[in-house]
């Protein structure tokens, strides 16, 4: 509950705004509703939100996008009790828009080596049994407190990534894998600190090669200038909802030239559900001429995570249209569903 006064200036009282809190540098908002209709001429008016479960310590709050006292709040866990008495809202309702603090993909205080892409052993196919699997991970270059970072700030975010993807034909005889691409990147991954719910929460941006390591006229490679800005929208019910859409551009594709065809120059990533429950990823991919791709993934965990996000899950997953690897970019395998 917080009581805000009304500046003089201001003609009436707002349905909702929005605090600030920030704590050890990292910032979210909680959104405040109105707790019963008062009259235009008040000049007290009383609102409620509800603080991340997460959130503790020392929190300093002002009001985002008007002008406030800054207060110091002591934050502390409610015991069951409280809960109990808490009003009922909506699960549906977002409540806080994030910037880093308690979230798992895209955070900004992750330790150095982390998960990167999501990582997966799934078997299934369409058509004939395959395997496909995904290892990816980052890792940050610099420390925070290191003598180049202390001369360049800018290179306290810089980061290294990997990701492989393979794809293994059960079916075949000698089982081959068909097809394997491998991605290192480097690129830098920052919060935004921007005060407009517009604003991206998290940007990542840099460069990117992929290819299949193989030659003649089997060998598929590009490379790529990408940008990835991300927002973040969690409910009160602990599910998140995540826009990660990555853009890019090419810089070589001499290999697979019309490969902009089948894969367009963006990746449309969404991501919706619990780090601790079910959580749904999507990709679509939409090519110049037309063609694309869709992958779904549904996950669900089977024990603690272990090294940040790594852990046992039960994983679905479900990819219709070109480019399943980078060999076949090009080509249509029919529906693979995979578990």
């Amino acid at each position: 509950m917080l009581d805000i006064v009304k500046p003089a200036a201001q003609a009436d009282w707002p349905d909702t705004l929005r605090l600030r809190l920030v704590r050890d540098d990292r910032a979210l908002e909680v959104e405040l509703a109105i707790v019963d209709p008062v009259l235009t001429e008040d000049t007290r008016r009383t609102y409620r939100g509800v603080l991340p479960a997460h959130l503790s310590g020392l929190v300093r709050a002002h009001l985002a996008g008007a002008e406030s006292n800054r207060l110091a709040l002591v934050v502390t866990a409610a015991d069951p009790i409280e809960r109990m008495r808490a009003p009922m809202y909506s699960d549906a309702t977002p409540v806080t828009r994030s910037s880093g603090t308690g979230s798992k993909l895209f955070a900004a205080d992750e330790p150095a080596l982390s998960a990167n892409e999501p990582m997966y052993f799934v078997v299934g196919g369409g058509g004939g049994a395959t395997a496909r699997f995904q290892l990816s991970f980052k890792y940050r270059l610099f420390d925070p407190d290191s003598h180049p970072v202390q001369w360049i700030p800018f290179l306290s975010r810089l980061h290294f990534g990997y990701t492989q993807t393979s794809i293994w034909d059960l079916g075949a005889n000698s089982s081959p894998f068909r097809d394997t691409s491998y991605r290192p990147s480097l690129f830098w991954q920052g919060e935004t600190h921007g005060e407009s719910r517009l604003m991206p929460e998290v940007l990542r941006a840099g460069f990117e090669h992929e290819s299949n390591g193989k030659d003649g006229v089997s060998s598929r490679s590009i490379n790529t200038l990408f940008a990835q800005p991300v927002w973040r929208s969690g409910f009160l019910d602990g599910r998140t909802l995540i826009f990660a859409p990555k853009v890019y551009g090419y810089l070589e594709k001499s290999d697979n030239p019309d490969i902009q065809r089948y894969r367009g120059y963006a990746d449309w990533i969404l991501r919706y559900g619990r780090e601790n429950g079910w959580l749904l990823a999507t990709q679509l991919r939409n090519g110049t001429s037309g063609h694309g791709s869709a992958q779904f993934d549904l996950s669900y965990p089977l024990r603690q995570p272990f090294f940040a996000r790594t852990g046992g899950f039960l994983y679905f997953q479900l990819f219709k249209g070109y480019g399943e690897s980078l060999l076949d970019y090009n080509l249509d395998r029919g529906t693979q569903v995979r578990v």
